[in-house]
C-alpha cells in the first residue's frame, strides 16, 4: 500500500508514492475540495499554507477545480524527497508566476509572524494530521484563521495522532468556530477505515 517508486527525470530522481493516488488519498481531498469550495468567498484571493502537503496532490486539485481565487499555494514537508516532486505535479502553476511553491521544513516550526504580507495565510490545511507526533504546529496557527483538517482511524505504523471518531477530533484540536465536521468512511475488501474532517475558524 505505501510502496514507493522512483523515475529518473534528466539527473534528478523523482519520488513518487503509489499509495498518494489511492481513491482513499482522492476521494478524502475532493472532499476537503468540495466543502471548503462552500466556504471560501470565490471571490476573495486566498493564500493557502498546506502543513504535510507530501507529493502536492491537493495543491493540484485546488489548483485545477478553479473555483477558488487563489492567490498562492505555500506546500510544506518534511520530507525532502517530495519537494521536487510536488513542484513537478504542479508545474503549471509554478514556472510562470510561482502561484505554487513547496517547501522542506517542519511544519511545528512554521513562523505565522515574521513572513511578509504577500503570502501570509488566511486559509492553513492539513490532511496528514494522523503523522504529526506533536499538536504544536496547530497552536502555532494565530487564532481566526480559516483551518481544515484531517485525520483517520487507520492502524499503521506511521500513524501517529490518529482519531477514533470526529469528537474525538474536535477534542483534540479545539475550534473557536467549527463551520463544517463530517466523516467519510472507506470500506475495502481488505480493510476498513474513516477519514475525519473539520473546517473553521481557530
Amino acid at each position: 500500500m505505501f510502496r514507493r517508486f522512483f523515475k529518473n527525470r534528466g539527473s534528478s530522481i523523482i519520488r513518487i508514492s503509489k499509495d498518494a493516488y489511492s481513491s482513499g488519498q482522492i476521494e478524502s481531498k475532493l472532499w476537503l475540495c468540495r466543502e471548503m469550495e462552500k466556504r471560501l468567498n470565490q471571490k476573495e484571493e486566498q493564500t493557502i499554507w498546506i502543513l504535510g502537503g507530501w507529493v502536492g496532490l491537493l495543491p493540484f486539485l485546488l489548483l485545477s477545480r478553479e473555483n477558488l481565487n487563489i492567490k498562492i499555494i505555500r506546500s510544506f514537508d518534511l520530507d525532502p524527497a517530495y519537494e521536487q516532486t510536488a513542484h513537478l505535479i504542479n508545474e503549471n502553476w509554478n514556472w510562470r508566476n510561482q502561484q505554487f511553491q513547496a517547501e522542506t521544513v517542519d511544519c511545528n516550526n512554521l513562523d505565522y509572524k515574521n513572513v511578509s504580507d504577500s503570502i501570509k495565510p488566511g486559509v492553513i490545511i492539513n490532511t496528514s494530521v494522523e503523522h504529526f507526533h506533536s499538536k504544536k504546529w496547530f497552536f502555532n496557527i494565530p487564532s481566526g484563521k480559516m483551518v481544515a483538517i484531517q485525520s483517520c482511524n487507520l492502524k499503521h505504523p506511521n500513524h501517529i495522532c490518529c482519531a477514533q471518531s470526529v469528537d474525538d477530533l474536535k477534542k483534540q484540536f479545539p475550534f473557536t468556530e467549527l463551520l463544517y465536521s463530517g466523516t467519510l468512511d472507506f470500506n475495502y475488501p481488505t480493510n476498513s477505515f474513516s477519514r475525519y474532517m473539520l473546517i473553521g475558524r481557530k
